[in-house]
C-alpha cells in the first residue's frame, strides 16, 4: 500500500513539475537609458524551474516585455497591483515573431512597464498561454552630480 502511495506522490509530482514548465517565457525588448536600470531575471526553483520574473527599473524608466509560448502570447492582459509604483501597458512591437511549427509570423505580444514612483510592487501578466508574476522594484534616479567648488 505504502508502494502505491509513493508511486502516486511520484508521478503527482512528475505532472506538477512538467505543467509548470508549460508557462509562458517572458523577455525584455529595449533597454534602459545610460546611467538608469532595467533589469528583467527569472526566479527559478531547483525543481520547479522558473516561478516568476523579477524587474528592477529607475523612475521614469520603461522598458518593452514580450510574452511567448510557441509564438506570442494570445489574449495578452497585465494589471499592476499599485500603478503609483508600476504602471503598466498594452504594446505592439513591430517585430514578428515565428508562431507554431508551421513558422507563420505574428507581431510579438508585449506589455510595456513604466517606473512612476520607488518601491515595489507586482505585476500580473495573464494570456491564454498561461500566467506569470512579475516582482518589480522601482529604484530612484541618480542624484544629479554636483558642481566641484575651485
Amino acid at each position: 500500500m505504502t508502494a502505491r502511495l509513493a508511486a502516486l506522490a511520484a508521478a503527482i509530482a512528475i505532472s506538477a513539475g512538467a505543467l509548470a514548465g508549460c508557462k509562458p517565457t517572458l523577455a525584455a525588448e529595449s533597454s534602459a537609458p545610460p546611467g538608469r536600470a532595467a533589469r528583467l531575471d527569472e526566479i527559478t526553483h531547483w525543481f520547479w524551474g522558473v516561478t516568476a520574473y523579477r524587474l528592477e527599473l529607475s523612475q521614469g524608466v520603461a522598458l518593452a516585455v514580450s510574452c511567448s509560448q510557441g509564438g506570442p502570447c494570445e489574449k495578452l492582459v497585465a494589471t499592476s497591483d499599485n500603478p503609483a509604483i508600476a504602471e503598466v501597458r498594452r504594446s505592439s512591437l513591430t517585430a514578428l515573431r515565428p508562431a507554431g511549427y508551421l513558422g507563420n509570423q505574428q507581431p510579438s505580444a508585449a506589455v510595456v512597464v513604466v517606473g512612476k514612483a520607488p518601491g515595489a510592487t507586482t505585476v500580473r501578466v495573464r494570456s491564454n498561454n498561461g500566467d506569470r508574476d512579475l516582482h518589480i522594484t522601482v529604484v530612484a534616479p541618480p542624484a544629479p552630480p554636483t558642481a566641484i567648488a575651485r
